[in-house]
């Protein structure tokens, strides 16, 4: 493999990996702000 192609594949890799962290940090913070509205709905159900 060329080594010019062998660094630019690892630092594309060391630039990717820390933007889809990030994104699924991003994408898990709504689902946690719904989980409360959830559980009140349940709780009305059993109460």
């Amino acid at each position: 493999m060329n080594i010019y192609l062998f660094w630019i594949l690892f630092f594309a890799l060391w630039a990717i990996v820390p933007l889809m962290i990030i994104k699924g940090r991003t994408d898990e913070s709504p689902k946690i702000k719904t989980s409360p509205e959830a559980g009140a709905k349940k709780k009305g159900w059993f109460s």
